[in-house]
């Protein structure tokens, strides 16, 4: 009985964290959606090139020079949440930062001479951003492992600075480019700031424990070779249609379609409830929770997708096969997220007393995700060469956006298949298959009615769009009711909760 009570305490604790943190996300996505609308138009306005050569700067910076960062993420969130020493990690991360930044600082000649844009302070800049994603996430991963709650709290600040600064750097001092870089700068540094203060962790200097978390560390290397992988697949097509614009047309697609990227935060506490405890329940309810949750973010790029596509730039709405194959590769890449934390935590060969790290489960799961990487990539690069030669380079770039998309896409699958199932060897858990299907199948359902009023070419109108989102969202919670059993008790726990509050 007492071990009923405490499962149950555990889950509703990790159920709180997630639901406090998606909806504080949720809350501030008007805007980082307003932020990034405001730098696709303000510097499509200058040139579609333009756009493009921004977001070739930020896939170089997080697609290679700032990958070396999450090596030390998913450990550094293990030791956070088993109280650790971790300052010296920290120490270590600053200095990966510093060595990522004088290699990117030697490439940039190389890298101007690919895009054919000889601006060379838009590159340098860049540098800015390289230390400050590094600080900031080693600091997030802090955060992950010991108040996850602070994560979606410092994610606001960031929000907020980057928002109110990009609008003073870019309307106000008439930046193009460097608003941009340094908008992102001032947010990162304010979530470094707001982690470090407020977070509740150790963070003395230990540099054994620091020695040990590199060399632990090195098991997830693989998954820096396959962003890297990934990453590489856009560069390549820059390279081979010498233009940046059908980056323009992926990253419209990828910034709309990161909406269903947030329903990640609603497993936030996973790590910290998972240290406290290997029970399987804490998986089961974390997937539960995930596809409750997902379905709404799923169902808000069918019924709004192509409407923000449009108010990114009208040209964008040709990329909304791209939005949909992303949307789709997110989803499923928000799910393995929950497999591979369940993995990292249970894996033994990780903790700071043992050896044998790259003959452990983590060590062999992100071996299988470069092997995939790489099948799907080469497959999507074969595509793109095959229609490289045509001369209208706007009539290809949407396509070539699709192609980039599958290529996310079969990764995702094939990483989503590989770590079910080495967590099924670790845990013995319950997928909720009802719950998965029905939450998929009312996203479906209920925009369904919504999704021919998406066909107008006219600058929509925000009310409209809030009216049938509002609507679409209000018919898929009142069939998750009585459709979905874990969704019926959210709702009544919820309105218990909302009953028993007193000011």
């Amino acid at each position: 009985m007492e071990n009923k009570e405490k499962q149950g305490n555990r889950s509703a604790g990790f159920v709180r964290i997630g639901l406090f943190n998606l909806l504080l996300k949720t809350l501030v996505a008007p805007i980082s959606f307003l932020f990034s609308l405001l730098v696709v138009r303000y510097l499509s306005s200058i040139s579609i090139e333009t756009f493009g050569i921004w977001q070739y700067i930020f896939i170089l910076v997080t697609g290679y020079f700032t990958i070396p960062g999450d090596l030390f993420s998913s450990i550094t969130s293990r030791y956070s949440a088993e109280g650790r020493k971790i300052g010296g990690i920290i120490i270590i991360n600053a200095l990966a930062g510093a060595l990522s930044s004088l290699i990117y600082f030697f490439l940039i000649p190389d890298f101007v001479n690919i895009s054919g844009y000889h601006i060379f302070s838009y590159f340098y800049l860049a540098i800015l951003l390289i230390i400050s994603i590094y600080l900031m996430k080693i600091s997030n991963s802090i955060a992950i492992g010991k108040s996850p709650r602070l994560t979606a709290i410092s994610t606001v600040s960031f929000q907020l600075l980057r928002l109110g600064s990009g609008i003073v750097l870019m309307f106000y001092f008439h930046l193009s480019i460097e608003a941009v870089i340094l908008a992102y700068t001032i947010g990162y540094l304010s979530q470094i700031l707001f982690n470090l203060v407020f977070v509740n962790a150790n963070l003395k200097v230990d540099f054994k424990v620091a020695f040990t978390a590199v060399k632990k560390s090195l098991v997830f290397i693989m998954n820096y070779v396959q962003l890297i992988i990934e990453s590489t697949l856009t560069l390549i097509i820059v390279a081979l249609v010498g233009s940046a614009i059908p980056i323009s047309y992926f990253e419209s697609a990828l910034i709309i379609s990161n909406i269903v990227y947030w329903s990640q935060a609603s497993t936030d506490g996973l790590v910290l409830k998972l240290q406290e405890s290997k029970d399987p329940k804490l998986i089961e309810t974390a997937l539960k929770l995930f596809f409750t949750a997902g379905g709404i973010f799923l169902l808000i790029i069918l019924v709004d997708g192509e409407r923000l596509l449009y108010i990114l730039r009208p040209e964008y709405i040709a990329s909304i096969w791209a939005l949909l194959v992303l949307s789709t590769s997110n989803f499923i890449r928000a799910l393995y997220s929950i497999f591979y934390r369940a993995i990292y935590m249970k894996d033994e060969t990780l903790s700071v007393e043992s050896k044998g790290e790259f003959k452990g489960y983590t060590a062999k799961l992100t071996r299988n995700n470069v092997i995939i990487s790489a099948f799907g990539v080469t497959s999507m690069l074969i595509l793109a060469y095959m229609i490289k030669d045509n001369e209208n380079i706007y009539q290809i770039s949407p396509l070539l956006a699709v192609i980039i998309s599958s290529a996310l896409l079969i990764n995702s699958i094939g990483m989503l298949i590989s770590s079910f199932l080495t967590s099924k060897k670790l845990y013995s858990f319950r997928f909720p298959k009802r719950e998965a299907i029905v939450s998929i199948f009312l996203s479906l359902l209920a925009s369904f009615p919504f999704l021919g009023l998406t066909k107008e070419r006219t600058i929509p109108e925000l009310e409209i769009m809030i009216k049938l989102t509002l609507f679409s969202i209000i018919i898929y919670v009142v069939l998750s009711y009585f459709l979905n059993p874990y969704a019926r008790s959210l709702i009544r726990t919820a309105i218990k909760e909302v009953k028993n509050f007193k000011l």
